[in-house]
């Protein structure tokens, strides 16, 4: 079942008697295969099924993606020839005719050494929970298993006794992965009539809890099956699934008109270059013309190759007819472009309004009338409350921090030049101090709002400094143009900063703001409804669309924002 979990039975569960146009396809695609092999890539939640058939030599591969939404593909010959949802991220298409390709690959928490384990969590920001659910790949049942047989704190800071949590941990990961073995049995936790958890192994975290009961199964399949079946999902109304059809053909709508977009963009360019080589190479044409003449050519087009590329020519015409043929041709897939485009911004406007609509409808009270101060900046609440602020061009940079950098703030800048000023705003008496944790979201947050974004970079630097470290005065007289600021003294530098933004809402002062800020702040302070990462500029007009309809926001409320760049939906 894509998303939720796989399980291998002796029997397949009922079905309709009418098949649905995915699954007539999967039965045209595979009845005949034979099963080859399957694998778990790299540990990540990715099953990939091998089947080959007698008469072809291409083998077929039926891929399950059990993380986000799950997704189900057949690939053949290198191409995927079937999806249950299409779906695009920045450096992988998930559509039929796509070539196929596995999800990025993390790091594999079931082949890591103990040393590689020690780095991580000296390495890691957070608690040791999130870090072996999280950076370290395990997700939060095994992460929380994990914990529980090593007897440590899952709240405690993970480099806080990193050496300690290594040696332990990776024994336990042995351990696991020998109990589950080649054929796992499977375990069945009940807290009375309900079913709370179904595992491969006998659980830690859950032996010994007053009111849980084990139940022993043949195979882990078993108890997979009977687990996930008891759990409920609560079917969408009429109205809810209506909006949901209409917005699902909106952006069927707008992809099929983005892809005519970029067709006949790419096919006046290259009637273009086309015609442009002719008349760059007007004498290697003529020869060409001349040699088919001789040999008694037809005056139906041939092909010559001229500098490399090939381009049509008739015996009938000139090189220069040839090539004003290909410039009229380029000037009419001109016109049919243009008329795309504006199909297409229709179809976005439809999408923005839609969502607009909804957000209206979802808005629990009117907004107030009076911004809050932070407001006339970019701003965001870090992971402890505290409030971030960052210039959005030079005037507001120069004005920001002539106005707001006070003592007891922090002023923290990505290490790349022409990034925006930012300032930790020293929290209010009682609050918890400015900590490492808020300075590296706010490093983050400036390195996603510098060059470093639409350079699409992976990660990058920024570093902090002090209030009265911060002048317009330069070294020796230097120049210190608007918008920038000199730096005096030493700099604490933040490295290795995710380039990587959420989006959604946070909770101040009894409302609910939107907000574009570090992930791990969001999920802390609010509801976190996206993650972006660095994508093709060119693709971006068509990620704002969608990303607009799905949050119910209007593009300008969206644009004012993101960064400057391409954009690619990581996670929703």
């Amino acid at each position: 079942m894509p998303g939720r979990y796989a399980a291998l039975l002796d029997r397949g569960p009922e079905h309709p008697e009418e098949l649905s146009p995915f699954a007539r396809e999967l039965r045209r695609l595979l009845t005949g295969a034979a099963l080859r092999s399957v694998g778990e890539p790299a540990g990540e939640r990715y099953l990939e099924v091998h089947l080959a058939r007698a008469d072809d030599p291409e083998p077929v591969i039926v891929a399950l993606e059990m993380f986000g939404k799950g997704n189900l593909l057949v690939a053949h010959g290198g191409t995927l020839a079937a999806v249950a949802e299409t779906r695009r991220w920045a450096h992988r298409q998930v559509r039929v005719g796509a070539p196929y390709s596995r999800p990025p690959v993390r790091l594999d928490p079931w082949a890591i050494g103990r040393a590689e384990l020690e780095a991580e969590l000296a390495r890691s920001r957070t608690d040791l929970a999130s870090t072996l659910a999280a950076r370290l790949s395990f997700g939060g049942p095994v992460a929380e298993e994990l914990i529980a047989r090593v007897h440590l704190d899952g709240a405690e800071p993970a480099a806080a006794r990193a050496p300690l949590a290594a040696e332990r941990l990776h024994g336990a990961v042995g351990e696991l992965l020998r109990e589950v073995g080649d054929r796992p049995r499977g375990f069945l936790y009940r807290r009375g009539e309900v079913a709370v958890d179904a595992t491969p192994y006998v659980s830690a975290r859950w032996e010994g809890l007053e009111g849980v009961a084990r139940e022993d199964r043949p195979s882990f399949s078993e108890s997979a099956v009977e687990f996930f079946r008891t759990l409920v999902v609560v079917p969408p109304s009429p109205e809810e699934a209506e909006a949901a059809r209409r917005v699902r053909e909106l952006e069927r709508l707008r992809e099929q008109q983005s892809a005519a977009v970029a067709e006949l963009a790419e096919s006046s360019q290259a009637l273009r270059e086309t015609a442009e080589t002719i008349l760059a190479h007007y004498a290697e044409a003529e020869a060409a013309l001349e040699l088919r003449r001789a040999g008694g050519g037809e005056s139906a087009p041939f092909e010559a190759d001229l500098a490399g590329r090939r381009v049509p020519l008739r015996v009938d015409r000139s090189p220069r007819e040839s090539a004003r043929e290909l410039f009229e041709e380029a000037k009419r897939q001109q016109a049919k472009l243009a008329g795309a485009r504006v199909a297409l911004a229709e179809t976005e406007a439809r999408q923005a309004a839609g969502g607009l609509r909804r957000a209206r409808a979802e808005a629990p009270a009117a907004r107030r009338s009076k911004p809050h101060w932070f407001e006339r900046f970019r701003w965001f609440l870090s992971s402890e409350g505290t409030v971030v602020i960052g210039g959005r061009d030079a005037t507001s940079n120069d004005l920001m921090v002539r106005r707001n950098l006070k003592e007891g703030d922090r002023y923290v800048h990505a290490d790349l030049h022409g990034a925006a000023s930012v300032i930790v705003k020293h929290p209010p008496p009682g609050a918890p101090v400015i900590s490492e944790l808020t300075l590296r979201e706010a490093g983050q947050w400036a390195v996603v709002y510098s060059r470093a974004w639409r350079a699409g970079l992976a990660s990058a630097s920024a570093f902090w400094v002090e209030p009265e470290q911060v002048s317009k005065a330069g070294a020796s007289g230097e120049f210190v143009g608007r918008g920038a600021w000199a730096i005096h003294g030493t700099k604490h530098f933040l490295k290795d900063l995710p380039l990587e933004i959420g989006l959604g809402t946070v909770d101040y002062e009894g409302e609910a703001l939107w907000s574009a800020a570090p992930p791990a702040a969001l999920r802390a302070r609010g509801r976190l409804r996206a993650i972006l990462v660095p994508g093709e500029e060119r693709e971006r007009a068509g990620v704002e669309s969608s990303l607009a309809a799905e949050l119910g926001l209007s593009r300008d409320r969206l644009q004012s924002l993101l960064p400057a760049g391409g954009l690619a939906i990581q996670r929703t």
